[in-house]
């Protein structure tokens, strides 16, 4: 048996750590996530003279890092040393410190990225007559490849630095799996690009993903502070601001500093992250107890939970400044901290002061029905009574009252398709275009819902969408949906620019309306009523954006409605492309163009399935499509036309536009129209005994209305921004009752 106390005094022996985990332990120090690399780097460009700055970002940083400037450049002679531990040249001796000017002074931030990555260099200064390449790792000069020398080669390089930093973090992975998620990551650092764009507007910014063409950040040469702030904030923001023009703080020989900026006014209110920027020594830094002294000031100017947006930039006296007390450069320490504070607070309440002649504020009108804020609480009632609404202002017709025929569930399509009991399937008069196995239309297409196990096993024979006694209205189907969580950057700014496009007085229109009836199904005409007022509005083109946005809603997390028997997907765009002329006019080969199209989505199958639930078998067969909306059925004699369109009408190569592109196809497809093998929604007729198997029959009829007036219409309430570019054009004023009311008066 050993001795406990050898045990004890071995656990306690001290050594020296190795340099390999000294340097990775530092590392971690310095770098803790991209966006503190990408500090690092933006600070040696901006020491080098750069006046253009691009940075081209993979996953977040996390996969590529690369820095692109034009400033002074590095040595032939110096590359050995730009990644190693405390080489710098900016520092000679620790006095050297009082009187620092440069964004680095340690020589870390180089050797620290290329502890924890991959790290090239390409070089050029102006006096030499090339470029040199050059390879670091841990800190030191590696070749290329292996078996190759790790001298710098030259290189076609124009004036100045390009650094790369490939697989940030690799070799530590559990600080990688840390950061939850690239598109977080990638936020961050446009933080920070964001903030020195606006601190240093001489250098034109450019900041964007690889493989894209357009930025997200770009800035020009030569601007100024506040043009930067309009191009990557807001220009509203920017009309708020006010600027703090410069001013030395006093005492001046006691604090040494000056201080500018610009700050918001009264009438601004900066409610997202981003809007504190600090500069002290034109180095980005935190300092708690300053923002907090701005944030008390703002408190008698603002509302509350109003936040301030905040620029400033604080020159102090090198010898009272110590910047070497954080790894990462983001704090500092100066001397005289509570009357510095308290001047450039002063210096912020002068700003304004200035500018307190006016304030703005919004108004909200009361909605038609709300009770008026300025009666007394115990007489509105009773005032109420005795004001009787005008004739020409009474409203007859409530949008909230439910009618009794609502309750009256007429056949779904899986039914339509059966018919009644009285007939066979073979004599049903269908046009649905069903696809066997063989291309046979002997059977029609079965639908089957499968959003839960209960109307599942339930369901009805046939393939019965919704059981008849369900309540399909819109107090259940219709209403409810919850909007998907999704951090794609496509998906994100399809959902922001509907919000954008939003009109609220069409938005009040539809929200309150009340559905009066179809006026022309030919034509998707149909009249509601809100207020006081009779519109005309084309519902099939509301249905268009209405299901894109239903769709963009629930992206990711949509229903499926199953077919059964699965249509072929070969046959369905045959179908399409034997009704399409443009094929042989433009002298295409109709057979291989649904080859192509079948090919294309059958290779996209997976992609299909996991974003927008529409499933093809390998067997290729369309087995399922998305549910937009509970309650409704698509026409599905248009499924044909929507297969062809996913080939031709989206582009498959570029994200936004692929989601964009499929999710307005899939709307079009869901979107009501009149039935293409009618010329009016009338019940056909028999000739000479036989029935037009392309006929219209008055039970698709009466469901297609049934579905306009109970199902649509009150999903057209919710979940829908609707677009002002609509009223004059798909919505329509007809009638107007006071202005009916002016013309009898003057009969």
């Amino acid at each position: 048996m050993s001795d406990p106390s050898e045990g004890t005094s071995l656990s306690k022996t001290i050594v020296r750590l190795s340099e390999d985990v000294v340097n990775k332990i530092a590392a971690a120090e310095i770098i803790h996530r991209p966006s503190n690399a990408i500090k690092e780097l933006i600070e040696n460009s901006l020491d080098a003279g750069s006046t253009s700055i691009k940075l081209t970002l993979k996953e977040g940083g996390l996969k590529l890092i690369q820095i692109t400037d034009n400033g002074h450049g590095i040595n032939r002679a110096d590359l050995p040393l730009l990644c190693t531990r405390y080489a710098t040249s900016k520092l000679r001796k620790f006095d050297d410190l009082q009187s620092l000017v440069t964004y680095g002074f340690r020589g870390e931030a180089l050797a620290s990225i290329s502890f924890c990555s991959h790290v090239e260099v390409v070089s050029k200064t102006r006096d030499e007559g090339c470029g040199w390449r050059a390879h670091y790792a841990n800190g030191e000069l590696v070749p290329a490849k292996p078996g190759m020398s790790s001298d710098p080669r030259p290189a076609a390089a124009n004036d100045g630095t390009v650094i790369s930093a490939e697989d940030l973090f690799f070799n530590m992975p559990m600080r990688k799996r840390a950061f939850k998620s690239p598109s977080e990551e990638y936020n961050r650092i446009l933080d920070v690009v964001t903030k020195y764009a606006v601190h240093n507007p001489h250098a034109a910014w450019v900041c964007k993903k690889a493989g894209t063409a357009l930025p997200d950040i770009s800035t020009p040469a030569a601007s100024d502070v506040k043009s930067n702030i309009s191009l990557l904030y807001t220009p509203s923001l920017a009309a708020e601001l006010l600027e703090v023009k410069e001013t030395v703080l006093q005492p001046a020989d006691k604090l040494g500093a000056k201080c500018r900026g610009w700050v918001s006014s009264a009438n601004a209110n900066w409610a997202r992250r981003g809007g504190w920027l600090l500069f002290i020594n034109n180095r980005l830094v935190e300092s708690s107890k300053i923002k907090k002294a701005i944030e008390s000031l703002y408190t008698t100017v603002l509302p509350k939970g109003a936040s301030p947006w905040v620029y400033l930039s604080l020159e102090i006296d090198p010898a009272k400044v110590d910047v070497n007390v954080h790894p990462t450069k983001s704090e500092v320490h100066f001397l005289n901290e509570d009357e510095m504070v308290e001047a450039i607070v002063a210096a912020v309440h002068g700003a304004l002061a200035n500018a307190n002649v006016s304030r703005s504020f919004n108004v909200q009108p009361l909605l038609p029905g709300a009770a008026d804020p300025s009666e007394k609480r115990g007489e509105s009632s009773i005032a109420h009574l005795a004001r009787k609404a005008a004739p020409n202002y009474k409203v007859r017709l409530d949008p909230t009252n439910r009618t009794l025929d609502s309750m009256i569930i007429v056949e779904n399509p899986s039914q339509v398709a059966a018919f009644t009991d009285s007939l066979a399937v073979g004599d049903r008069p269908s046009k649905r275009r069903a696809v066997g196995p063989m291309g046979s239309a002997e059977e029609p297409l079965e639908v089957e819902d499968e959003e839960d196990e209960v109307d599942k096993d339930e369901g009805a024979e046939g393939g019965v969408l919704w059981k008849a006694g369900d309540d399909v209205g819109p107090s259940k189907k219709a209403g409810g949906i919850p909007e998907s969580e999704c951090e794609f950057t496509s998906i994100q700014e399809l959902r922001r620019a509907v919000r954008k496009r939003g009109n609220p007085g069409l938005n009040e229109i539809m929200t309150r309306h009340a559905f009066v009836g179809v006026v022309d199904p030919n034509l998707a005409l149909s009249l509601i009523q809100h207020s006081t007022k009779l519109y005309l509005i084309d519902h099939a083109a509301l249905g268009d954006e209405h299901f894109f946005q239903l769709g963009l809603r629930q992206f990711g997390a949509l229903n499926k409605i199953r077919l059964e028997p699965a249509p072929d997907l070969r046959e369905l765009l045959r179908l399409a492309a034997a009704d399409e002329p443009g094929i042989a006019q433009n002298g295409l080969d109709a057979e291989q163009v649904v080859e192509d199209i079948a090919s294309l989505l059958e290779d996209k199958r997976e992609m299909l399935d996991e974003y927008f639930s529409l499933s093809i078998t390998d067997d290729g067969e369309v087995e399922a499509l998305p549910m937009l909306l509970r309650g409704y059925t698509p026409n599905l004699d248009r499924l044909p036309h929507f297969m062809l369109c996913l080939g031709t009408q989206v582009d498959w190569d570029t994200e936004k536009e692929c989601f964009r592109a499929f999710l307005r196809e899939l709307a079009f497809f869901y979107s009501p129209r009149p039935f293409a093998h009618a010329s009016s929604l009338e019940v056909p007729t028999e000739t000479e005994g036989e029935v037009d198997p392309a006929a219209t029959t008055q039970e698709e009829i009466d469901h297609q209305l049934w579905q306009l007036e109970h199902v649509l219409f009150p999903s057209f309430q919710k979940h829908t921004t609707w677009p002002g570019d609509f009223l004059g054009r798909e919505v329509s004023q007809l009638a107007s009752l006071p202005d009916l009311f002016k013309v009898f008066e003057r009969c």
